[in-house]
């Protein structure tokens, strides 16, 4: 086996992922990975820090600290991904203690997959990948921003898109253009069930 390396679901991850995580873990460890799944703590705390609730977020945070102490974590989610790096060392007053990054860029990175496609990302990993959002390019979700600004929400995915299918890999916009009519895949859905050799 190579080194050992844990899956961070994310909660909107496990909702509506459950068996891709499962065939990306298989995947890993038919590449030599020792290969786990995390399931505590289940949420980063994200959804708790965008709404205010600081204490509830913190507490997710030095639980982080504590279970993820040391470990390479791959992140099903580029927005929680970019959240747990800036944000919880200011939260908890403390480094992290473990490596992470966002799953597709790490089978990419080690040559595992290919991906020619051109996918949906959400803007917090954008804007933490340096490259700059532009209006156009977000699908209206914004965590919480698509509950309380329905409408506006509504409208900003419309803007952006068309076509039947869109590929994303981004469990909450996923979730939310699923949620307004749009047919979503996960770009590793797209290589995974072609039943492809590894």
């Amino acid at each position: 086996m190579n080194k050992k390396i844990y899956i961070f679901p994310t909660c909107i991850g496990n909702l509506i992922y459950k068996n891709l995580i499962k065939e990306i873990k298989k995947l890993l460890q038919k590449k030599e990975f020792e290969a786990q799944i995390l399931n505590k703590p289940f949420c980063c705390g994200q959804v708790f820090y965008n709404t205010g609730n600081f204490k509830k977020a913190k507490k997710i945070g030095n639980l982080i600290l504590k279970e993820w102490k040391n470990k390479e974590i791959l992140f099903f989610s580029g927005s929680c991904l970019e959240y747990v790096l800036e944000n919880l060392p200011l939260l908890t007053g403390k480094k992290n203690s473990f490596y992470a990054e966002e799953i597709t860029n790490f089978l990419i990175k080690e040559k595992i997959i290919e991906l020619p496609y051109n996918f949906h990302t959400s803007c917090h990993f954008k804007i933490f990948k340096n490259k700059k959002p532009e209006f156009l390019g977000c699908c209206g979700f914004g965590g919480v921003f698509s509950s309380i600004y329905l409408k506006t929400s509504e409208k900003i995915l419309k803007a952006k898109y068309k076509e039947k299918e869109i590929i994303s890999i981004e469990p909450g916009c996923s979730l939310h253009m699923k949620s307004k009519g749009f047919e979503i895949i996960h770009p590793l859905e797209k290589i995974l069930w072609k039943k492809t050799e590894f």
